[in-house]
């Protein structure tokens, strides 16, 4: 009992000393280890030093403290702000180092260890004990932990059986093993076809029928063919895979062989089912849904809008069973295959369902707005009909961006000349959707919904501002991010000076919609500012000329139907003598020159009217001829097109 008692003590001290490092072997003495605690010396990292080690009930450092240094040499330790702590002055001295041993003193050589036994996982075994205490840093079986007033606690893992893991996946056979036991196993097989018969058990299965001909082929990894075929017979020529008539719905099958059974495949056979041809797509029906083109090519002015703006008019934002966007999006878009018809739907519904919010414009009580509020209430400003645009347009499918910066919209006063450059202000927000063809296209359903005269809104339908050109929308517009310009003549942007500088002295004064009425671009008219000189004796003569918006539009079939007769009504000498002066045209440009000295007088206007009816009848398609005819016989109207004023 002494001897298990004084074991134990002698044990559990030299584990107590292990763990708190403060044994220290008597100088010359063997130190008394095993090979298992040398093994896992080796592999357990050091422990920390006593002054570092946890108190019962100190909280753990975390790891982004700065590393314990205290097992570096001190040659590789920093030398500032890191020296050694020193000693303490009631530390115990170290003893006095032993002396070099020579040869003589050497002591007896140790017996050697056994031999080695193999590693596998059967001599592999754990010793229980219950004496021993490793720390949470080494690698053995049991873990320690210690609790607030000092207890320690052990968890042993649990015991190793071979029998509880998972089985291993099957082993992966090589894939020329694979061609060469199926080599093999046909090669046995072809020796015993010929002369196979049918086995007893199963009387009720029919004999297969004899082959007759069988396709012999060089290959020699092929087996060997059922039965033999005449040296002298001429093998079938090999067809291709696309002369079976593949996708191809209008060919007919290819022959079945005679020698082979004529039934057809049927699931229950494990053959699959035909494939039904009534459920293909119908390409003429695809292809008509598809943007028409114009004359010479792909063009967003010229196309014809008809089926997506009126199919926008049924819609209406008081019969919505909710405002949920996605329903929305999806009953305005879903029967356009076609990007831009996708669009041109959600900016024509926005024309007809939201009104522009003029007295929280005017009162400066603007508040931001959802898309749900905006289909609510039917009130937005700028940023609402572009935040609604781009909403319903991402649920449809498209791609849409808000964009916000500066504009020449309500109030905006052109420059005059010798005024400086104001500085850029973000005022108006439009939208750029990806429509057709992967072109990038700007469009602003805030100014194409309406616009506001005076206080009041004026809700009327301008569609220029969807298929306007992205070149002349940045006249107009000047987005924050220069990068959204999105031009098409090779130029990522203009600079600010240009923007504000393109309607010094203010731009000639267009009435309505030119485009939408007459099929004529804004800024095809020459001149274009807004005053003419009535004397200039270096140009005697001012050329006035105007085009369609495209150079293949055609207005009985892209625009309202026949073209009207266009006149320039001039002052006459010094203003005395009124005038309507027919334009020369070739359905494409209409221009012409008058003397400035017959334009009128200074402070007078010179103005393109459209013959709109002639002796109270319509006058589109009415000759210029037939005009010229009955001028001054018969009354007539007139449409204002544009205006110039006289200095």
């Amino acid at each position: 009992m002494a001897d298990t008692q004084s074991s134990g003590s002698i044990r559990s001290r030299i584990a107590a000393l292990n763990l708190e490092e403060v044994h220290a072997p008597s100088p010359g003495a063997r130190p008394s280890y095993s090979y298992e605690q040398a093994v896992a010396r080796k592999k357990a990292p050091p422990p920390p030093p006593p002054s570092q080690r946890l108190e019962a009930g100190e909280r753990q450092r975390t790891i982004n403290n700065p590393p314990i240094q205290s097992h570096v040499p001190s040659s590789a330790r920093p030398t500032v702000h890191n020296q050694p702590i020193a000693a303490k002055p009631d530390a115990p001295k170290l003893p006095p180092r032993l002396p070099p041993r020579t040869a003589s003193q050497s002591p007896k050589q140790a017996p050697s260890l056994p031999p080695r036994k193999s590693s596998d996982g059967s001599s592999i075994k754990r010793k229980d004990s219950a004496e021993s205490i490793s720390t949470i840093a080494s690698f053995g079986s049991t873990r320690t932990s210690m609790s607030g007033n000092g207890t320690i606690y052990q968890v042993r893992a649990p015991a190793y059986d071979p029998s509880k893991l998972p089985p291993l996946p099957p082993k992966k056979v090589p894939e020329e093993e694979k061609h060469s036991a199926t080599r093999k196993a046909m090669r046995s097989i072809s020796s015993v076809v010929p002369n196979r018969t049918l086995p007893p058990q199963l009387p009720s299965r029919p004999p297969l029928p004899a082959r007759q001909e069988s396709r012999s082929d060089t290959n020699n990894h092929d087996p060997p063919t059922l039965s033999k075929r005449s040296a002298t017979q001429p093998l079938p020529p090999r067809r291709s895979a696309i002369e079976f008539g593949m996708n191809k719905s209008a060919d007919a099958p290819p022959p079945i062989p005679t020698s082979r059974p004529s039934k057809i495949p049927t699931p229950e056979s494990g053959a699959p089912p035909p494939i039904p041809l009534t459920s293909r797509p119908n390409l003429d029906a695809i292809m008509a849904s598809k943007p028409k083109l114009g004359a010479i090519g792909y063009c967003i002015k010229c196309l014809d809008y008809s089926a997506p703006d009126h199919h926008a008019a049924r819609f209406p934002r008081e019969s919505l069973p909710s405002s949920d966007v996605g329903w929305l999006a999806t009953q305005l878009t879903s029967p356009f295959p076609s990007l831009t018809d996708k669009a041109r739907a959600i900016f024509t519904w926005l024309h007809h369902n939201i009104a522009y919010d003029t007295h929280s414009f005017f009162s400066g009580t603007i508040s931001k707005s959802t898309p749900e509020r905006t289909i609510t209430n039917g009130l937005a400003v700028c940023e609402g009909y572009a935040g609604l645009f781009s909403a319903l347009a991402i649920k449809a499918g498209l791609e849409s961006m808000v964009i916000s910066g500066a504009s020449k919209g309500f109030g905006h006063k052109a420059l005059q000349p010798g005024d400086p450059i104001p500085e850029f202000k973000s005022t108006h927000a439009w939208n750029a959707v990806r429509i057709d063809h992967g072109e990038w296209k700007l469009i602003d359903s805030c100014w194409g919904a309406g616009s506001v005269c005076g206080r009041e809104y004026d809700k009327k339908f301008k569609p220029y501002w969807f298929t306007m050109d992205n070149n002349e929308f940045g006249y107009s517009h000047y987005p924050t991010d220069q990068s959204q310009f999105f031009r098409t003549d090779g130029r990522t942007s203009i600079t600010w000076e240009e923007y504000v500088m393109d309607d010094v002295g203010g731009r000639l004064q267009i009435y309505g919609d030119p485009a939408s009425e007459h099929g004529i671009g804004s800024r095809t008219f020459q001149p274009a500012h807004k005053h003419i000189k009535v004397r200039d004796p270096q140009n005697p003569v001012v050329r006035f000329q105007f085009a369609t918006v495209c150079q293949h539009w055609d207005n009985e079939r892209c625009g309202k139907g026949k073209p009207y007769v266009m006149v320039l009504n001039v002052a006459g000498r010094d203003g005395r003598k009124s005038d309507h002066i027919p334009f020369q045209t070739d359905g494409k440009v209409w221009w012409l020159d008058v003397n400035r000295i017959d334009l009128g007088a200074p402070g007078q206007k010179i103005s393109v009217y459209a013959v709109t009816s002639i002796n109270s009848q319509d006058a589109r398609g009415v000759s210029y001829a037939d005009y010229k005819s009955r001028k001054g016989k018969v009354a007539m109207g007139f449409g204002g097109v544009a205006m110039w004023e006289l200095v």
